[in-house]
């Protein structure tokens, strides 16, 4: 396995505290280029208040998370070069207690592989490059795939073709059971055209699960077995230069067996982004952007058929913070910030009955003098499956204020607002999220 001889080749092991780490940093040299050895550490305060928005709760969510992570690179001869990180994630107070329990490897602080990767380029009369290992890997904006910075273990190829167009092959090893059949796996094919302005992208991705797992319903959640869920994805970027657009639509098939019974899967996606930016001669840079985002909802009245869109690999976590629409809810397609939960992967965080997410947004941001940044973002979210008549999930503001002390050191406070809305019933009231961090990177 690349990694384990990456592991070897450094003599670093996965358990080593990171102090340990980094004072074995400098006694590193590669063989025979240069080592690139870079070090990231970042610190965020947390405070939110009434997070499962209940009025009549008075409850707190407020917490200081750290990631620190040590990045090891060297070019060991034209066209190989191999990435070598380990990072380690943990909420102040919690170290070595085996929670929070989020899709990272580890959260308590125990260090783990973030990448391990070999990169092959210029094979194949310089049209192919190979990647095997422990690598990231991210389709358009994440809408079916992100490894969130954990990293899969997989091999891709990118090819050259001609005409401008260009191949992608990735297949990542999700689990393993040796032998027993039950293994999971992640396998995907992408073509894409490049001409002027626009990139198309058209891409065939497969997940498959064959193990125990809980599957997510309109009426809750429910155990299920042989997953097999297959999308076929389209996506349009175009680059004005000071002007952008980006448009996805995916549709999803499959059939899993869920409580036993045979359940045929069949949803679909869609994302549309507007954005364009202007110098302002006394006043620095403004940019404005719009958004439409929305996955279907499964239909409780088809108990052998869900309709939902629920890609298992979207994007959902910064850290130990949501990372979709919205500072506070963190809404992807099909899932939004889950209050009972919070560091948790499962359960879609939606009140009962409600399936699938449209959402709305618009957004403006300002550059001033180079080191200062402010976006000001506002999101409407609705289900896409009515409960009782309703749909309303509620709106949320978020303005976020960003400090560049130097190209190390970044600062940056955020507030957000969510109001929930009629699904959550006559007691909902309004979620207060604050946030102050810091980013170190040499």
């Amino acid at each position: 396995m690349v990694e384990s001889a990456l592991m070897i080749r450094f003599k670093i092991r996965c358990r080593l505290a990171l102090p340990a780490l980094l004072s074995l940093a400098g006694a590193l040299r590669a063989e025979p280029g240069s080592l690139n050895l870079g070090v990231d550490y970042g610190l965020r305060g947390v405070a939110t208040l009434n997070p499962d928005a209940n009025g009549s709760t008075s409850g707190t969510l407020n917490y200081y998370s750290q990631s620190a992570r040590l990045s090891l690179a060297t070019e060991l001869s034209p066209g190989v070069d191999v990435d070598f990180r380990i990072r380690s994630l943990n909420v102040w107070g919690l170290e070595g207690s085996g929670a929070p329990l989020v899709r990272y490897p580890a959260a308590d602080g125990t260090p783990w592989v973030e990448r391990a990767a070999a990169r092959l380029a210029g094979l194949a009369w310089n049209r192919l490059t190979l990647t095997l290992g422990r690598q990231p890997f991210l389709l358009g904006d994440g809408v079916l795939v992100s490894d969130d910075e954990l990293g899969f273990n997989g091999l891709r190829a990118d090819v050259k073709l001609p005409k401008n167009l260009d191949l992608t092959l990735f297949t990542a090893k999700i689990s393993e059971s040796l032998g027993a059949g039950d293994d999971s796996d992640l396998t995907l094919g992408s073509l894409g055209f490049s001409r002027d302005i626009n990139r198309w992208e058209l891409s065939w991705l497969r997940e498959k699960t064959g193990a125990a797992s809980v599957y997510q319903l309109a009426t809750g959640t429910a155990a299920a077995t042989d997953v097999r869920r297959d999308f076929i994805d389209l996506r349009l970027f175009g680059d004005l230069k000071d002007a952008y657009y980006k448009l996805e639509l995916a549709f999803e098939s499959g059939e899993a067996q869920i409580g036993g019974a045979n359940t045929s899967i069949g949803g679909s996606g869609q994302r549309i982004e507007l954005g364009a930016q202007t110098d302002a001669s006394r006043w620095g840079r403004f940019g404005v952007k719009a958004l439409y985002a929305s996955g279907s909802g499964d239909d409780a009245g088809t108990p052998t058929k869900d309709e939902s869109f629920q890609p298992s690999f979207t994007r959902r976590w910064d850290g130990f913070e949501r990372a979709g629409f919205g500072s506070f809810f963190g809404a992807s397609l099909s899932d939004v910030f889950n209050a009972s939960a919070p560091f948790s992967n499962g359960g879609s965080g939606l009140p009962l009955g409600a399936s699938g997410i449209k959402t709305l947004g618009l957004g403006l941001s300002t550059v001033q003098k180079v080191k200062w940044t402010a976006s000001l973002d506002y999101y409407l979210f609705d289900s896409r499956v009515k409960v009782s008549g309703l749909n309303s999930l509620g709106s949320e503001a978020d303005l976020t204020l960003v400090y560049r002390h130097s190209g190390y050191v970044t600062f940056a406070a955020g507030a957000a607002y969510f109001f929930p809305g009629d699904l959550y019933g006559p007691d909902a009231s309004r979620v207060s999220r604050y946030t102050a961090e810091t980013q170190i990177h040499f």
